[in-house]
């Protein structure tokens, strides 16, 4: 069965990131959700929220970005899971963290391609400074999806800037980066 991605740009986009890391055959259906294209009584009945993106796997239909690519690391992407619960765990926390201090305070920057308020975020990158000066990725020596979710909030022309030129976020940020799944994504049409 091939999975299918709809959605397109915005949140979605780490998404396909990750299917091209999992090497897997799937469909991506591009669907705009800024066009009203997510509020059709077609896409409303795979996800009532009327956002993207959404993941069909089987009989799974998942919604939340975040929550699409821990199944997808977890189901198909083995490579990019953690093998032990303590690393879930702390994979789990990091999925909060990007959330809590990355995506949530600074959405209004999100949303409106406005400046970002450079103190406050430099004080919710200093945890994962802390992480990063410890290890080569977020979890250990392995890029994980942990890395893939947190890199992919830094792309936003916002944070690139911040997190290329961080002397301790960069060359991790770099690594990230220059991954060829991450290449092959951001060819595809979006």
């Amino acid at each position: 069965m091939t999975l299918k991605l709809y959605g397109k740009g915005g949140r979605s986009f780490r998404c396909l990131w990750m299917l091209e890391e999992a090497g897997i055959a799937y469909e991506h259906v591009l669907v705009d959700w800024a066009a009203g294209e997510s509020h059709t009584a077609e896409f409303l009945a795979i996800n009532p929220n009327g956002k993207i993106p959404v993941l069909v796997d089987g009989e799974l239909q998942l919604f939340e970005s975040l929550a699409i690519n821990y199944h997808l690391a977890r189901h198909h992407a083995s490579d990019l899971w953690v093998d032990n619960s303590h690393d879930e765990s702390l994979a789990l926390q990091w999925l909060a963290w990007g959330m809590g201090e990355l995506e949530g305070p600074h959405d209004a920057a999100n949303r409106d391609q406005s400046d970002i308020h450079h103190e406050r975020l430099d004080v919710s990158l200093n945890a994962l400074r802390q992480t990063l000066a410890e290890r080569t990725f977020m979890l250990g020596d392995t890029f994980t999806v942990v890395d893939l979710n947190t890199a992919s909030l830094l792309l936003r022309p916002q944070y690139r800037k911040v997190a290329r030129d961080d002397a301790t976020l960069g060359t991790w940020f770099r690594a990230c980066t220059t991954r060829p799944a991450l290449q092959q994504a951001m060819a595809r049409p979006q």
